[in-house]
């Protein structure tokens, strides 16, 4: 399908400046929504700050830095931080330059990190590499579960449902009646005994649930690839008010961006019944275990546009399944594709008289258009029973009542019409109409 861009001329120059600033501002808006910051004290080596120290910041993978000077009580603060891997450098007089990588900054993580400088020349670096432990997150209460690249990576998922593993998080659970996988809501979970209505799900600043009011759960209107996530954070408490319309729990989700470094991947999963146990019943019969087989395969692809810039990042999933399956049921013999059901008898245990009736009531077949009310006997009371359960040979010599109902204004008013004996020729037809 080909598309024809308009003309300039046919796209108003108000329109053009309308489009930017919403996208400029836009940007700007839901960063705040993901992002983390850092923050934390310079000192010396007895401990007392330093002011006026110059602390760089520098995203590892993208080459991004971001400058600050600490205050007059040691302080620094960087705001607005993608989650990824950063390394810290701080810099001050008559103090040894320090530096540290490794630190991760995750989904909306405000991290506290304090640096000690020490005492000695500038052309000697103190150098700390990687972390023991996760950065402590002392400037806020939020609380929930953190799942980074590895974790949806590695764990195993059905159907590839990204979002399952939000059931991870401590205080999730399941509803009654709902399943896993990407056709069941994917937010569809009950998170510290809220409503599952309450949840929402922000991919990159935006949230992705439609809104119904008097909904038991809310669905998720995009479920992105298991391959195009970064990591996410089930928020369960105290989150800012940033967050949006959540009452109980937030899945913010950050996409997969490009790196200075190109980088790719490829993945297959596959499903076979030729892997698979035969069911007990198929067994039993003799019948093969029914096809089953999904392919699922794609491939990921990131790198720079402009190096410590702008960065692209794609991904693509395919799916190919197809399934059988096998059951249980009775089908007419060919017999009774004539109208001769004579051998319901003999399945019941019973044989005919001369008369042509079942010795075992529940191998005969009855006449319904015979049959009588009788509110002494409880309701209906059969009356003529069918000679050899044979329809081929037997004619009905009841009448059929076919009722309907007729409304007239607000009063239901039913009316029986009364039908002939069936004949071989000729089809019951409509000889009266009584009010009831």
């Amino acid at each position: 399908m080909r598309h024809r861009l308009p003309d300039r001329g046919t796209i108003g120059r108000s329109a053009v400046l309308t489009l930017i600033f919403a996208l400029t501002f836009s940007v700007g808006a839901w960063c705040q929504v993901y992002s983390g910051s850092l923050t934390g004290v310079v000192t010396d080596p007895l401990g007392a700050v330093v002011p006026n120290s110059k602390v760089v910041l520098t995203d590892i993978g993208k080459g991004y830095t971001t400058n600050a000077t600490t205050d007059s009580v040691g302080h620094y603060l960087f705001r607005n931080l993608a989650p990824g891997k950063y390394k810290i450098a701080a810099t001050s007089s008559g103090f040894r330059p320090f530096e540290q990588t490794g630190i991760s900054i995750e989904v909306n993580q405000n991290a506290s990190l304090d640096i000690q400088l020490e005492i000695g020349q500038t052309g000697q670096t103190v150098e700390v590499v990687g972390t023991s432990a996760p950065l402590l997150a002392t400037q806020d209460s939020v609380t929930g579960q953190n799942l980074n690249r590895s974790q949806i990576n590695d764990l195993p998922l059905i159907n590839r449902a990204v979002f399952d593993l939000a059931f991870l998080a401590p205080g999730v659970s399941q509803p009654a009646g709902s399943s896993f996988g990407p056709n069941n809501s994917p937010n569809n979970f009950i998170s510290n005994g809220s409503r599952n209505a309450q949840a929402d799900i922000v991919i990159d600043g935006v949230s992705t649930v439609n809104y119904e009011q008097n909904s038991g759960a809310q669905l998720a209107l995009y479920v992105p690839s298991v391959e195009a996530i970064q990591e996410f954070k089930v928020q369960q408490s105290a989150f800012s008010a940033e967050t949006g319309f959540s009452g109980s729990t937030v899945m913010n989700v950050l996409f997969r961006s490009g790196t200075n470094s190109i980088h790719g991947s490829g993945y297959y999963f596959g499903r076979n019944n030729a892997l698979d146990a035969n069911n007990f019943f198929n067994n039993e019969a003799g019948i093969p275990l029914s096809s089953n087989r999904r392919h699922e395969y794609g491939a990921t692809l990131g790198g720079p546009i402009k190096k410590n810039k702008t960065f692209f990042f794609t991904d693509w999933d395919g799916t190919r399944a197809s399934s059988g399956g096998t059951f249980r049921a009775g089908v007419p013999s060919a017999a009774m594709r004539t109208g001769n059901f004579g051998e319901i008898c003999g399945y019941q245990g019973g044989t005919f008289d001369s008369a042509g009736m079942c010795s075992n009531p529940d191998g005969q077949l009855w006449d319904p258009y015979t049959s009588v009310y009788d509110a002494s006997q409880g309701g209906p009371v059969r009356q003529s029973y069918i000679p050899f359960n044979n329809m081929q040979t037997y004619m009905s010599p009841g009448k059929r009542e076919v009722s309907y109902s007729l409304w007239t204004g607000s009063t239901a008013r039913q009316l029986h019409y009364c039908s002939q004996p069936a004949s071989e020729d000729s089809r019951p037809t409509i000889r009266a109409a009584q009010v009831c």
